[in-house]
């Protein structure tokens, strides 16, 4: 995340650990209001101020299994209801 060589058995060096679990926290609770259909990782960054390659590093986990995020507007092909799943 920040750039720093370290060796850990996690993604992040130990400073970056508290910058993600805050982000993480921030997805969950605009996850947890409802997002409408349509709405784009931009639109999700844009809001939470995570960065697009920390959204997908997140919502590639499994804390997120099952969440849908499309790229674009056009990539949208799931209803709101399929969107959000098991948060």
């Amino acid at each position: 995340r920040c750039g720093t060589f370290f060796a850990s058995e996690f993604e992040v060096c130990q400073g970056c650990q508290k910058k993600d679990n805050a982000d993480v926290n921030k997805l969950k609770g605009f996850l947890l209001e409802g997002i409408e259909e349509g709405v784009t990782k931009t639109d999700v960054a844009h809001s939470t101020g995570i960065t697009i390659k920390n959204l997908n590093r997140y919502l590639s986990g499994n804390e997120f299994k099952g969440v849908v995020i499309p790229e674009t507007v056009t990539d949208s092909k799931t209803s709101k209801n399929d969107v959000i799943t098991n948060v």
